[in-house]
């Protein structure tokens, strides 16, 4: 059985946490110098391994986020068709792209 709307914004509010909370290396790194930056995550294995799986995460969690996006999206085009024989979903909605 298909997830409702209810049930996907809840996994797309549990991935936008992780992602939050993930994400806070990031700005751990941002304030630091890039000296502090070789010393903590490029000077040992452990710190580049750490640097490596936080960045994979995040990447991971990014592709759910915008999985859960598309598929909230679709389901609300098709809740809203009152005839969805006449007009395709894809026709209503435009995925996402990256521009770099």
């Amino acid at each position: 059985m298909a997830d409702t709307i209810g049930g996907l914004i809840d996994k797309l509010i549990t991935v936008d946490t992780k992602m939050w909370n993930n994400q806070e290396i990031l700005y751990e790194i941002r304030r630091m110098s890039f000296d502090e930056f070789k010393e903590r995550y490029l000077s040992d294995e452990s710190g580049s391994i750490d640097l490596w799986t936080s960045l994979s995460k995040a990447c991971d969690l990014n592709v759910q986020r915008n999985d859960l996006i598309d598929e909230i999206d679709d389901r609300m085009v098709e809740i809203a068709n009152p005839n969805p024989g006449s007009i395709r979903a894809s026709n209503l909605t435009q995925k996402k792209y990256k521009t770099y």
